[in-house]
């Protein structure tokens, strides 16, 4: 498969799981772990991984195969997935970057591949994923971006900058798209998988 080594892919992995009631990363799935699922299909796109790691930092630490990818701990990760993104977006090296979920882990590799290709056909513009309606991550952000995404607060991610930028878009179809907030997630996922 082609490495897009223009890119850098950042895994979040910091929330606390509060709904869950135990650390979404560590749930496993045909038993790998979803940390791990989402690494290893970041570093099938790219050799530029990181991992945003907050809440249980040291116990996912100790559950993470790949020793190459690069880790970033959030100290203020409390504050939500906007004060995450902003955080990471400051200590990555300046290329675009993809920002993926953790706890998506049945969007195919396909669905990653397609969102690069077309930024590599559209530079300068926003590729987001769309499902149930809405735009959403996985999404890519172009360089031009990185001073607002740093600018993010608190628990709104980045979907102020998907009102404000017409991004462009890939239907994702709604059964891959289901993130694990509740343990009825989970087994919506596992019924799915």
């Amino acid at each position: 498969m082609e490495k897009f080594n223009n890119l850098t892919i950042l895994i979040l992995a910091a929330g606390t799981s509060s709904r869950l009631g135990e650390p979404k990363q560590l749930l496993k799935l045909k038993d790998k772990t979803l940390i791990n699922i989402a690494i290893e299909k970041a570093f099938e796109l790219t050799s530029n991984v990181t991992v945003i790691l907050g809440h249980k930092s040291k116990e996912i630490k100790k559950n993470i195969e790949n020793k190459k990818i690069d880790i970033l701990i959030n100290p203020n990760y409390k504050e939500g997935m906007g004060n995450t993104i902003a955080f990471a977006i400051s200590k990555i090296k300046q290329q675009k970057v993809l920002i993926m979920l953790c706890d998506q882990p049945l969007i195919p590799i396909e669905h990653y591949e397609n969102l690069i290709k077309l930024s590599n056909k559209n530079e300068d513009k926003i590729i987001c994923s769309e499902y149930k309606n809405q735009y959403a991550v996985p999404t890519i952000f172009p360089t031009k971006y990185f001073e607002e995404l740093k600018k993010l607060e608190g628990n709104k991610g980045a979907k102020k900058l998907f009102f404000k930028y017409q991004p462009i878009s890939l239907t994702l179809i709604d059964n891959y798209s289901i993130d694990v907030d509740t343990k009825e997630d989970w087994q919506e996922l596992l019924k799915n998988s």
